[in-house]
């Protein structure tokens, strides 16, 4: 990794004779930096980057990329933004070219600002058509009381509706600077001439302050919650979250085959499960093959700070959720009671061995991980941090069910869905 003079960390990773590079720029920036009032100001400034500013107009990006056969795109998340190209190896330049300029030269026109708003409200109120996003929210919300994990990075639609576009700028202007970013380039490119180009276009950028962590930090939960939500529609669901550690925790390998046992491990980043649904696993084989749940999922995200192992579940018609949620007891209890046999295990370890694999396939996922470990510190010890994992006993497993999925450190979110008023 090498660090420029402005603070702008940078990460080479040359694969010879890959037609492509993709290009990430990573802020560590997202909704855990927020403040009420300012919920959503980072998924804003998001959309903002696209309009263009600087060398760039609006349109330019999509013409810049699209016009050689690229993709870009930018997620904003709960402890990071990311923007990418990928392009042919050739048009390396190009991209660097738009992350350089968009760094510190968004124009946040008045005029795009005010349109933007109501394309934000939308998407936020589009969510909110769906039960998942509802019960998503309602269970961070409801988890976490102190700590800015309590909303996404949607933010509310009140705060949507009141910021001002000077606000956002600041917060654009305080956080997008090279001294708080990280610049992954992996593909087909020689790195003296990388290196070279990344100096011109990002060496005459101006750093910031860096601006001081956040000091938010939750209380330990004293006992079970739970809530409720009720709206009109022919489906029930159900979700589940228990508390547990930031990902640098010595624990979190055990907690990754706890939650392959559990429910069937699918991954750490962007590649997603698409449709596959794991099978063998014991959510699958109690809720699923019992139709009691027509689909149950299992996981938790790299974060930070302490979050959630989550469960999440899609109730059969008909199907009451005591029903679902005293299987589920009988489920969890059983794993803090009683070691996964070797051959759960096994099973999980295969999971994880065909994830990293899955997740390591070409030039965009190889980027996205990178950054992502960048901003969790732990890029250059994540062959380590497998390692553990695959290396987890049987008791260890039961040991991080004992200790983590405990109903003290549980919050529950049932979704009843009712007929039209």
């Amino acid at each position: 990794m090498e660090l420029l003079g402005n603070g702008l960390n940078v990460v080479l990773r040359p694969l010879p004779g890959v037609p492509q590079v993709s290009v990430w720029t990573v802020y560590r920036v997202g909704s855990r930096n927020e403040v009420p009032g300012m919920t959503g100001s980072t998924h804003w400034v998001e959309h903002m980057l696209f309009k263009g500013g600087g060398k760039l107009g609006k349109g330019d990006l999509d013409r810049l990329i699209s016009r050689v056969g690229g993709k870009y795109n930018g997620f904003t998340d709960k402890d990071w933004t990311m923007y990418y190209e990928t392009v042919p190896a050739e048009h390396l330049e190009t991209a660097l070219f738009v992350e350089s300029e968009r760094m510190r030269n968004a124009a946040f026109n008045p005029k795009e600002f005010d349109a933007e708003r109501s394309v934000v409200i939308s998407e936020r109120e589009g969510s909110e058509n769906q039960p998942e996003f509802l019960v998503e929210e309602e269970l961070w919300g409801t988890a976490f009381h102190v700590h800015p994990y309590h909303w996404l990075p949607i933010g509310y639609k009140q705060d949507l509706a009141r910021m001002t576009r000077d606000e956002v700028y600041a917060w654009y202007r305080k956080w997008y600077a090279p001294n708080n970013a990280f610049l992954v380039l992996v593909g087909g490119f020689d790195p003296d001439r990388a290196a070279a180009l990344v100096h011109t276009y990002f060496d005459p950028l101006r750093p910031e302050a860096t601006p001081p962590a956040p000091r938010f930090e939750e209380p330990p939960q004293m006992g079970e919650r739970a809530a409720e939500i009720r709206r009109p529609g022919e489906v029930d669901h159900f979700e589940v979250g228990w508390k547990i550690p930031g990902w640098s925790h010595a624990d979190t390998p055990r907690i990754v085959m706890l939650t392959g046992v559990l429910g069937g491990w699918r991954g750490f980043g962007l590649a997603g499960s698409g449709g596959w649904v794991p099978r063998a696993n014991r959510l699958y084989r109690g809720l699923v093959e019992a139709r009691l749940v027509s689909d149950v999922r299992a996981g938790f995200e790299m974060r930070l700070d302490p979050a959630l192992l989550t469960v999440a579940a899609t109730l059969v018609p008909g199907v009451r959720h005591q029903e679902v949620e005293r299987r589920l007891d009988e489920i969890v209890g059983k794993l803090r009671e009683a070691a996964p046999t070797e051959r759960e295990m096994e099973r999980a370890r295969e999971l994880v061995r065909a994830w990293d694999r899955y997740e390591a396939d070409g030039v965009t996922s190889q980027a996205f991980m990178i950054g992502q470990l960048e901003v969790l510190g732990s890029r250059e010890s994540f062959p380590e941090f497998l390692d553990r994992a695959l290396a987890v006993t049987p008791e260890e497993v039961r040991g991080a069910a004992a200790t983590y999925l405990v109903d003290r450190a549980r919050t529950a979110v049932r979704y009843r869905s009712e007929a039209p008023a």
